[in-house]
């Protein structure tokens, strides 16, 4: 299907009401190099609109993995769309697709869902589906749901096949990049530590938010590995959870060691996927407060407390 649509909405909220659409939250997953892992599409903290990609094994990484984004939406009375006064003839035929465009990343693409008409079984069960390529996004994205027109039938309408006639659902996903997740790297070394923490960067400023240059490691190979959960997430292990508030902490205490920390604080000269920007990111966003050691690490239990149930 062409990426070119032609605008002509005619799909008000009177007939939009009458059709009882009924959607599904977006589902996500990407491939970690050995299984599928399952993502969570939740509310942006303190946004209505705003949704975030939450990774349970906290490694998903935008300019890393191809995600997979899934949506399911109902469409009880289909039928209110034929008709003369309608959107198109009762012998006519309509599509459903899924468009995305981002304005940061300066990219956007249009996939077709299905296509039905008045003879269709009804209720609609749709299922939306896109795959976006590694790197190929960043910032707000908007994905948007959407009736276009197939064939008019007999209808005298001077509309074109490939009209987009009205949005059934849309919503805006943050691709915070780097500053989204935390670097867990995992290792297999027998004679070492459950966990720890490697700093490895010089210019918080420029050195990106990576395994490269910051990590908390997590040591697979030692006795008490299977207590983390590594396999069910964060949320569903509280050992995990206070190994990666505490390496967090860590991270943070060393970067306040240099000589940029001031700048930081305040995102200047920070470049896009830093160690600095990262941290301004939980700071600002998350009210993380390190005046002090023991402030910080208590803000970050409680952000983790927050959001974690």
């Amino acid at each position: 299907m062409s990426a070119t649509l032609l605008f002509h909405r005619i799909l008000d909220q009177e007939l939009y009401e009458k059709l009882g659409v009924i959607k599904q939250p977006f589902t996500a997953s990407y491939f970690n190099g050995e299984d599928e892992v399952d993502m969570k599409v939740e509310p942006l903290e303190g946004q209505n609109t705003i949704y975030q990609i939450v990774d349970p094994k906290v490694t998903w990484e935008p300019s890393s993995h191809e995600i997979k984004l899934n949506k399911r939406i109902t469409i009880t009375n289909p039928g209110f769309l034929f008709g003369d006064n309608s959107l198109v003839a009762d012998n006519g035929c309509l599509g459903i697709g899924l468009r995305w465009y981002s304005r940061d990343a300066a990219q956007r693409n249009v996939t077709h869902a299905t296509e039905f008409s008045k003879l269709s079984n009804f209720p609609l069960e749709v299922e939306v589906s896109t795959s976006i390529e590694r790197g190929l996004l960043r910032g707000n994205v908007t994905f948007e749901i959407f009736v276009y027109l197939l064939e008019s039938g007999t209808n005298t309408s001077t509309v074109k096949p490939g009209t987009m006639l009205g949005t059934l659902d849309e919503c805006v996903i943050a691709f915070d990049g780097n500053s989204s997740v935390f670097p867990i790297v995992e290792v297999n070394e027998p004679n070492k530590p459950l966990w720890w923490v490697d700093c490895n960067f010089t210019e918080p400023l420029f050195d990106s938010f990576t395994e490269d240059n910051v990590a908390i490691v997590i040591n697979n190979s030692h006795r008490n590995a299977k207590k983390l959960d590594l396999e069910k997430g964060i949320g569903s292990s509280p050992l995990l959870l206070e190994v990666i508030a505490t390496g967090l902490q860590m991270i943070i205490e060393k970067v306040k060691e240099s000589d940029d920390w001031e700048s930081i604080l305040v995102n200047k000269d920070t470049e896009p996927g830093s160690i600095g920007e990262a941290i301004y990111y939980f700071i600002d966003s998350f009210n993380w407060d390190p005046s002090s050691p023991e402030i910080l690490a208590k803000s970050i239990r409680l952000d983790f407390d927050s959001k974690f149930k």
